[in-house]
């Protein structure tokens, strides 16, 4: 008896184009596949449902949960209503049921198209389906791009949470209205920051009088705000020194809605893309303000006089992710800064929980970076001195693996261009031949040639770091000759702290007035 993983998916445009339908609900598609089942007598293994989900988005929780029970054997037929519930993805599509399905033993059935991976028809029809459905996909993302941009254009709001001192309109949820509570927070802000005070004397102040931070105001009234760059922050849920930096700069608390700033960068990938500042949608006077014109302009004049001197430095600093505090274990942040006459650069390190603001380190003190990259120098030399001789130095090659991992992925890229050229080549014979139209010719030539457009791309970018790895490895060699020749260090450079620095911690000043370093080596 066949172990079956039956799989249900209903996207948000799937169940608003229904109308109140049912037919293509969850449930409907659960009842229709079970007895489906029971017909045959199969024996259901799991039921997987993604519920909301676009079938192009490749993170869906349930499908992935699915494909890694397959992999590991438990199951015979992956089981859905149709072929587009599965995936509306090509590249997915000819993953799964074309390739990993076929190694793995496992067959796909979808029942209301008579899609079935052991017919053979189906293997005609599959890639003509799978594109089909692939443009519907983009035909809906299409369609949503315009609509919000035309809502933009009319000055609705549509983001699903309102900024730090509004809430949206129970009446109209494209319209924003204040929120007395962290309306008056804002307003405190602005008063500060125009009258003098820095971000850590404002910081400091809202955590003293214990006002809920943005995020933890949302998540006491019970929004379903998530915050994704909770877990790597160390605000903890208190306010830091950039979310009072962000309201600063937010132009909405003028009463003008700002939107558009990013996008997603195509239908398939969903990262966010920035968009220029001059091509940002604003509506003025769309909301009523939580601060004046005046004091808007005061605010910024003062933000774009603090500046900082220069412009950052594209070069990575030597220690640069290497340097921790000793008491927090949290990272140690870089300062620069300048001599009056700005001719000369230096840095210091301090503690990122302290600098921030969001709560209290007592290792308070910077380190000057220079001074740091002398103390460092100096261990290195001294271990230099001690334990190695010139005959006996050898330098780990830790490009190899590297190298023949990529050498396997590009071989892999090649066989699926060289794949993908012959799928062209025979789809223009059968137009030639009569077996297909010139409108379906011209339909699935495009799918299949930006399939091709972007494994070349992939080509090339494996094949620029194949390059970039043997450059790496031909190096070695030169670095295995520099210490033989010279068996000493006169400057801290990024090559030598990555080769020999696995860590270094910055401790508190001991009693004999020195700050306590600890230097944790590779070697």
């Amino acid at each position: 008896m066949p172990k079956v993983a039956i799989y249900c998916r209903l996207s948000i445009e799937d169940r608003n184009k229904s109308g109140g339908d049912d037919s293509q609900s969850i449930a409907n598609q659960k009842s229709m596949l079970r007895d489906y089942c029971r017909e045959r007598d199969w024996e259901i293994y799991d039921i997987y449902c993604d519920d909301g989900y676009s079938g192009i988005d490749r993170s869906r929780p349930e499908f992935n949960r699915m494909l890694r029970d397959c992999e590991k054997g438990n199951i015979d037929i992956v089981l859905c209503k149709d072929q587009s519930r599965f995936s509306r993805d090509t590249v997915v599509i000819e993953q799964f049921i074309n390739d990993k399905f076929l190694e793995w033993g496992i067959r796909f059935i979808g029942v209301a198209d008579n899609a079935d991976s052991d017919s053979e028809s189906y293997s005609t029809m599959r890639l003509f389906t799978s594109a089909y459905n692939e443009m519907y996909v983009k035909d809906i993302s299409s369609k949503i791009r315009r609509t919000l941009a035309f809502k933009r254009e009319q000055g609705q709001f549509i983001g699903s949470f309102a900024p730090y001192g509004y809430q949206i309109d129970p009446n109209d949820k494209h319209h924003l209205i204040i929120d007395e509570e962290t309306a008056s927070v804002v307003k405190l802000i602005f008063d500060m920051y125009v009258s003098g005070e820095g971000y850590r004397r404002i910081v400091n102040k809202l955590n003293e009088d214990g006002i809920a931070s943005p995020t933890e105001s949302k998540r006491q009234k019970g929004s379903k705000y998530v915050n994704c760059n909770a877990d790597s922050s160390n605000a903890r849920g208190l306010w830091t020194q950039s979310t009072v930096a962000r309201i600063l700069a937010n132009e909405m608390y003028t009463g003008t809605l700002v939107q558009g700033k990013s996008h997603h960068i195509s239908y398939k990938n969903k990262k966010r893309k920035k968009v220029d500042k001059d091509e940002w949608i604003r509506i003025p006077d769309a909301h009523e303000a939580i601060i004046d014109i005046e004091t808007w302009s005061r605010t910024q004049e003062r933000l774009n006089t603090h500046t900082r001197v220069g412009k950052r430095s594209q070069e990575l600093s030597p220690l640069s992710g290497k340097v921790r505090c000793a008491v927090c274990g949290r990272p140690m942040k870089r300062n620069v800064y300048y001599n009056k006459a700005k001719t000369i650069k230096y840095y210091g390190l301090q503690c990122a929980t302290y600098k921030t603001g969001a709560m209290n380190c007592p290792n308070k003190s910077s380190i000057s970076g220079l001074v740091l990259e002398r103390k460092i120098l100096d261990e290195l030399n001294g271990i230099v001195v001690k334990y190695c001789q010139a005959d006996d130095i050898r330098l780990l090659d830790i490009h190899s693996e590297q190298l023949k991992e990529l050498e396997k992925k590009l071989s892999a890229l090649k066989d699926k261009h060289d794949f993908a050229q012959e799928r062209l080549v025979k789809m223009y014979k059968d137009k030639l031949d009569g077996a297909i139209s010139d409108e379906d010719y011209a339909l699935f030539r495009k799918s299949l040639s930006d399939e091709e457009q972007k494994l070349s791309e992939l080509i090339t970018q494996v094949t620029c770091q194949i390059e970039d790895c043997r450059k790496r490895q031909e190096n070695i060699e030169g670095q295995k000759a520099l210490i033989e020749k010279y068996t000493h260090f006169d400057k801290l450079d990024r090559n030598i702290a990555d080769e020999f620095i696995e860590l270094v911690e910055i401790g508190m000043t001991n009693e004999k007035d020195e700050r306590e370093i600890h230097i944790h080596w590779k070697i």
